[in-house]
């Protein structure tokens, strides 16, 4: 395991949520095809929005 000191964000913050904000978090997730919950959350909090990743490799090809 990396050393705190190591790492990008060395900074841990934590909150609690239930049964039902936790499924509707990880909904969220899966509609927009984030499976990185901390980089998830850390969007929404900083930005106060989520948007659908630009994943190149999940497009379709276009037609030449």
């Amino acid at each position: 395991m990396p050393n705190k000191a190591d790492r990008k964000r060395p900074i841990q913050v934590k909150f609690f949520v239930d049964e039902k904000e936790l499924g509707l978090i990880k909904a969220r997730m899966a509609q927009l095809r984030i499976e990185n919950m901390s980089a998830y959350l850390r969007q929404v909090a900083i930005d106060g929005y989520e948007k659908k990743p630009d994943m190149p490799e999940r497009r379709e090809p276009k037609n030449p």
